[in-house]
């Protein structure tokens, strides 16, 4: 039996799908055995035979196998099943960014919580020489108890090696979110691009928006690369000069000029909001008559105070 409700895939049992994208699909399942729910990453059938799609696939599970983060989704398995390889990974009972920021505008000691957790996790894996390369909502996970897990390292890439999840070093990433370096090609890619796509995220918490827009996926790249960013102040006027200065940091062209790791954006950020009087206003400035039905969201629990600041790397 293929991957469907009720099919037994090696020890789980497939309960139902529950997410899809242009590489693969994602189900719930159970492991009777541990008595316990996980999510199984299917690769589509179609380019399950492509070389650079199978081994992209299998990087992504070695890669995460040995980034164990407590703000990382982990990998429990990886395996095959009539021809479909597939990852086995710990069932995260949430929503993603994406369909949040679809739902209801962020408070900003949740955006701190958010920025904190991924950034953590970002650091993770930059001191182990991984860098993400796709960050952007929909790789942020948030469970129900307000927690926040980044996802999906399938673009992943061995910092300094240039080893990467793809066998030809070509141009990879989400438009929207996607660093001018890394829309450019450059091969030499170092923290700050993932920087840049978390800068990005933050813009869009902030504002519910992304900077750069466009009727093509190359208008948008060539925003990225050449424009400037509409000041966060001009779209939602109750963020702060402060902090309107640290995203623009985070989006600067050059790399020289940004962050040099997610750790200083995150503190950065908390400084930012720590000295503010007047907290910002977050309103919801997506227009409703052009998105999807937003889920059904369940209130979350009140969130404890924001984690202290993450300590700075040491100098090498």
């Amino acid at each position: 039996m293929a991957f469907e409700a009720g099919a037994q895939v090696g020890a789980y049992q497939i309960i139902e799908k529950i997410g899809s994208g242009g590489m693969a699909t994602v189900f719930k399942a159970r492991q009777p055995r541990l008595e316990r729910d996980v999510a199984i990453k299917v690769m589509h059938q179609n380019i399950s035979q492509d070389p650079n799609f199978l081994a992209r696939f299998e990087r992504e599970a070695r890669i995460v196998a040995s980034l164990d983060h407590p703000n990382i989704v982990p990998i429990y398995d990886y395996d095959e099943h009539m021809g479909q390889p597939y990852l086995v990974m710990k069932y995260v009972n949430g929503y993603t960014l994406k369909d949040i920021l679809r739902a209801e505008p962020i408070a900003p000691h949740d955006i701190l919580r958010v920025l904190t957790a991924v950034g953590s996790a970002l650091e993770f894996a930059h001191k182990r020489g991984v860098l993400h390369r796709d960050i952007k909502p929909s790789n942020i996970i948030i469970d129900e108890r307000g927690e926040a897990y980044l996802m999906d390292f399938g673009l992943a890439r061995i910092a300094q090696s240039g080893e990467s999840t793809m066998s030809a070093d070509v141009m990879l990433g989400t438009p929207h979110y996607i660093s001018p370096e890394q829309a450019q090609g450059n091969k030499d890619l170092d923290a700050r691009t993932d920087v840049y796509s978390l800068g990005i995220v933050l813009y869009e918490m902030l504002t519910g928006r992304v900077p750069f827009v466009g009727d093509t996926s190359y208008a948008i790249i060539h925003a990225q690369i050449t424009e400037t960013p509409p000041p966060p102040r001009s779209i939602n006027p109750t963020i702060t000069p402060a902090v309107e200065a640290v995203v623009l940091k985070a989006l600067a062209k050059s790399r020289d000029d940004r962050y040099s790791s997610p750790t200083e954006l995150v503190n950065a950020f908390r400084h930012a909001l720590e000295g503010e009087d007047t907290p910002p206003q977050f309103k919801n400035t997506h227009d409703d008559s052009k998105r999807a039905t937003p889920p059904n969201i369940k209130p979350r629990v009140p969130l404890s105070p924001p984690p202290p600041p993450v300590p700075p790397t040491p100098p090498k």
